[in-house]
Parts: structure tokens; C-alpha cells; sequence
């Protein structure tokens, strides 16, 4: 990605399915996200939500640290870490709503602050059963002969 991190970013999960009248200019940010550069989440919220959809906000900040100079490479890392954690909930956006530099005993670090999005179509927020299966099978318009991914095994109580 050529333009660092900003609040009111919005990174997707590849393969999200959003509608085809909302215009966006994606760029891979890293594996399986891509930064939207032309609107920031705001106006994505708005254009989704013209079409009938739903860009869902999740309360609960999630945040991911990173060590080292205030640079661009500081901030990706800890972008990287704070969308793992988006990953574990099936979610497939987030926004970034805080960048912040910050010194600890003279070492430099950078928190990257942000919140789960979800857009789908229905105005009810799925079950994480729902939302990895629809993750697990293609969205329309993509080529039905590729394999989907296969679901998780359930977890064991012990």
C-alpha cells in the first residue's frame, strides 16, 4: 500500500461482496485484507446503507501494538495484529478509528485502534455459524467450479 494508515480507513477481507453500485478502489494491503483508498468508512457507510445494505459497527475496540520506530512499517505491523483478531470473529471490514505513537523507557511504539464492520445484506447481525459459512462458499459472480473452503472442525469441550 503506497499511502500509510489513516483514521477512517476501511480494510476488507478478500472475496467481501458488496453491491455493484457502490463504487470503491481497492489495494492489497496484506494477505487475505485490501485497503479501500477513494472513501473512508464513513462514506462507505453511507453509499452501502443507499443500496438497501447494512455496513454493521461492532462496539468493543480492538487494538494490536507494534515496536519500533514511528514509521509506516510500525504502523502496517500493528494494523496486521489488530486484523487477526477480526479474523477470529468472521467479520470481513474494519475500521480504523486510532493511530497513536507513543514512547515507553525511550522505546517507540504504535497502537492501531479500530472496530469490527460487517456488511451483508440483512439488517440482523448473522451467528458466527452463519457468517463462516457464507465466508466458506463463493459470492455471486464468482466462478462456481472453484472449491469452497472448507469449514472448521467444531470444538471440542473439554
Amino acid at each position: 500500500m503506497s499511502s500509510p494508515l489513516k483514521v477512517g480507513t476501511v480494510l476488507l477481507q478478500d472475496d467481501t461482496f458488496i453491491p455493484d453500485s457502490v463504487w470503491v478502489v481497492k489495494e492489497t494491503f496484506c494477505s487475505g485484507w485490501q485497503a479501500i483508498t477513494n472513501l473512508n468508512g464513513e462514506d462507505l457507510d453511507r453509499q452501502i446503507r443507499n443500496q438497501n445494505w447494512n455496513f454493521m459497527f461492532m462496539a468493543g475496540a480492538l487494538h494490536g501494538t507494534s515496536w519500533g520506530s514511528w514509521s509506516d512499517v510500525a504502523v502496517r505491523c500493528a494494523a496486521i495484529r489488530v486484523l487477526r483478531k477480526t479474523e477470529l470473529a468472521k467479520f470481513n471490514a474494519f475500521e480504523i478509528t486510532g493511530v497513536h505513537k507513543r514512547k515507553f523507557l525511550s522505546f517507540h511504539y504504535v497502537t492501531v485502534t479500530g472496530h469490527s464492520r460487517h456488511i451483508q445484506k440483512s439488517r440482523v447481525l448473522q451467528k458466527l455459524a452463519e457468517r463462516i459459512h457464507q465466508a466458506a462458499h463463493p459470492a455471486p459472480g464468482v466462478d462456481p467450479n472453484l472449491p469452497a473452503l472448507p469449514l472448521p472442525a467444531p470444538a471440542v469441550a473439554r
